[in-house]
C-alpha cells in the first residue's frame, strides 16, 4: 500500500483533530455554561473544564511525539509517563488500559508511541499494552479480559497486506504510519486471538 506524502498528512490531520476535537468542544459548553452562570464556575463546570484540560495535554503531547518533528530529547521515564497519560485518556476507571515495557529507549519515542496506540485501538474494555524491545525484534501486545475488536485486527493485517482500509482510512494511521517509517524490508506480522493480540516488528 503506497501512500504519497500528501496522503499521510491527511490522514494524520484527519486524526489529531478527531481525538481532539470532542474535547475542545467540552471546553467550549463549559464557557457557555459559566457565562449563563454570571461567570461563576460551580463544581460540574469546573469537572469539565478540568477532564477536558488534562485529556487535550495528554493527548497534544503525545501526538507531537507520534506524528511530529521531536525537538528534544525525551528521558525514557517522561516518555512512559507521557504514554500511561496518553492512555489514561482512552480508558476509564472501570476499564483502564495498562502499559507495560521492556528494554525500550528514548531512543525509539516516535515507533513507541506508535506502538501505543496500535494496541489501545483493539480494545474495546480496558486491557494491558505490552512493549517489548530486544536485539532481534520489537512486540507489542494487547491482553484483556473482554473481546478485542476482531474488525480492527483484521484491518491491521490487511495493512500489513498491502489492503488500503475502505473506511475510516485515518483511525488506522498509526499502523500505517509505523509500516511507513520502518520502511518494507522490515517484517510486520500479527498473531491473535478472542482476547489477545501480538504484533511482532522485525
Amino acid at each position: 500500500m503506497i501512500n504519497s506524502n500528501t496522503e499521510l498528512a491527511e490522514m494524520i490531520s484527519t486524526r489529531i483533530s478527531h481525538d481532539l476535537i470532542g474535547n475542545i468542544g467540552a471546553l467550549s459548553s463549559a464557557l457557555e455554561l459559566m457565562k449563563e452562570n454570571n461567570d461563576e464556575l460551580d463544581e460540574g463546570t469546573k469537572g469539565i473544564i478540568t477532564t477536558a484540560a488534562h485529556t487535550l495535554k495528554a493527548r497534544q503531547t503525545f501526538f507531537r511525539i507520534a506524528f511530529g518533528l521531536e525537538t528534544k530529547t525525551i528521558e525514557a521515564a517522561e516518555l512512559e509517563n507521557i504514554c500511561k497519560d496518553y492512555l489514561s485518556t482512552i480508558g476509564s476507571r472501570q476499564y483502564p488500559l495498562n502499559l507495560q515495557l521492556s528494554g525500550t529507549t528514548a531512543a525509539l519515542a516516535k515507533f513507541l508511541c506508535l506502538s501505543v496506540m496500535i494496541g489501545a485501538e483493539v480494545c474495546i474494555r480496558g486491557g494491558n499494552i505490552s512493549i517489548s524491545v530486544n536485539q532481534n525484534n520489537m512486540t507489542v501486545s494487547a491482553k484483556s479480559e473482554y473481546n478485542l475488536s476482531a474488525p480492527k485486527i483484521e484491518v491491521y493485517k490487511n495493512i500489513l497486506q498491502n489492503i488500503r482500509p475502505q473506511d475510516n482510512i485515518s483511525q488506522y494511521v498509526q499502523l500505517i504510519y509505523l509500516r511507513e517509517l520502518l520502511g518494507s524490508d522490515v517484517a510486520m506480522k500479527i498473531n491473535y486471538d478472542d482476547k489477545y493480540m501480538e504484533l511482532i516488528i522485525g
